[in-house]
């Protein structure tokens, strides 16, 4: 009991940061929602049915660059503008995309909350993007 007292602390860091750290994997695991590499967004954005890309990283991440195609849906509030969204979608599949691919997997799962059945998280989001050479547009 002595050891539990000294070292509470310590586990309940461990336990937070692990609950944290997989908190991403396992709600895209849930919600079923795949990956997508940038070379193969920028493969279904030149078909004759593009996929639909949703840049869910804020107005001033947006203007400094985004994918020509993308459209922006900040995150924080992407689950307000639901009926916006399904409009657009329609049954097109859906592409989220953020800096990292972080954010942009919280913005997955919310589009499946609201009903988007086959949505889409771009791995490694701009900075792979950009990495790899796609264009962008700025402003």
């Amino acid at each position: 009991m002595m050891w539990l007292q000294q070292n509470g602390m310590t586990i309940f860091m461990i336990l937070f940061f692990l609950v944290f750290a997989l908190r991403g994997p396992l709600l895209a695991r849930y919600y079923r929602i795949e990956t997508l590499s940038v070379h193969d967004l920028s493969q279904r954005l030149a078909t004759a049915s593009p996929i639909v890309l949703i840049d869910v990283r804020t107005p001033g991440e947006f203007a400094l660059a985004h994918v020509r195609e993308a459209r922006s849906y900040p995150l924080g509030g992407l689950g307000r503008k639901a009926e916006e969204l399904k409009k657009i979608v329609r049954d097109n599949d859906v592409a989220v995309i953020c800096r990292t691919g972080n954010r942009s997997l919280m913005g997955s799962v919310t589009l499946k909350r609201l009903g988007i059945q086959k949505v889409y998280n771009v791995a490694g989001g701009m900075v792979h993007w950009e990495g790899q050479g796609y264009p962008v547009k700025r402003g």
